[in-house]
C-alpha cells in the first residue's frame, strides 16, 4: 500500500468511528427523553378507594325549578341500602330538603311514609294525611308535588305507575277537590 491509500484508509476509519460515536450519543439522549416522559405520566393515587365508595350509585330525585318545572337532582347513595327497598330510600330522600338552591320541594313538611309496596308494575305509596292537610290550595303546586313523587318512583324501570294512598285510603282529594287519588299516576300525566 502506498502512502496515499493509507491516508485515505485512516481518514475513512476515523470518520466511521466519529459517526458511530455521534449516533450512540444521539440514541442515548433519545432513550433518556423517553424515560422522562414515562416517569412524568405515571398516575399515583392520592388515596385508596374504599368499599363504600365503590358501592355508590346515583339516584335521581325530582324537585321543582324556579319556573315551576320538574327538575332532577342527582344523589349518590350506597347501593347496599337500595337492596331491600329502593323505593323507600328514594321516597325518604325526596322528603328531605333538596341539596341544591336551584330547586325546591312542593311536598309539605312533616309528611311521613306509612308504607310502599310494589304490585306488578305499579308502586303503591301510602303517606300520612299531612300531605293533604298541609298542602297549598293551589292546583299547580298540588300537581307538582304529585309529579315529584311519580317521576322519582318511575325512574325505576320496573315501575310504570304510582298509586298514592293517604293513610291507607284513596278516597281523598285535596281541599279544592281537583285531584282524585283513586287514579293511577304515570310519568305521562
Amino acid at each position: 500500500m502506498n502512502k496515499k491509500t493509507k491516508k485515505i484508509a485512516i481518514v475513512v476509519i476515523t470518520t466511521i468511528i466519529i459517526v458511530c460515536l455521534i449516533l450512540l450519543l444521539i440514541l442515548n439522549i433519545d432513550i433518556k427523553k423517553v424515560d422522562n416522559v414515562i416517569t412524568e405520566n405515571e398516575i399515583v393515587p392520592e388515596e385508596e378507594i374504599s368499599d363504600e365508595q365503590l358501592r355508590k350509585t346515583t339516584l335521581t330525585l325530582y324537585y321543582v325549578g324556579k319556573n315551576n318545572e320538574i327538575k332532577e337532582e342527582i344523589r349518590k347513595v350506597d347501593s347496599k341500602k337500595l337492596i331491600d327497598n329502593p323505593y323507600m330510600i328514594a321516597m325518604e330522600l325526596l322528603l328531605e330538603k333538596p341539596e341544591s338552591n336551584e330547586v325546591r320541594t312542593c311536598i309539605p313538611e312533616n309528611v311521613k311514609i306509612n308504607n310502599i309496596e310494589k304490585k306488578g308494575e305499579c308502586l303503591v305509596v301510602d303517606i300520612s294525611k299531612e300531605f293533604i292537610d298541609n298542602m297549598e290550595n293551589n292546583v299547580e303546586i298540588q300537581g307538582l308535588s304529585i309529579g315529584q313523587i311519580v317521576n322519582t318512583m318511575t325512574q325505576f324501570t320496573e315501575i310504570n305507575a304510582v298509586k298514592i294512598l293517604i293513610d291507607g285510603s284513596d278516597d281523598v282529594t285535596f281541599k279544592n277537590g281537583n285531584i282524585n287519588f283513586k287514579q293511577f299516576f304515570t310519568n305521562e300525566d
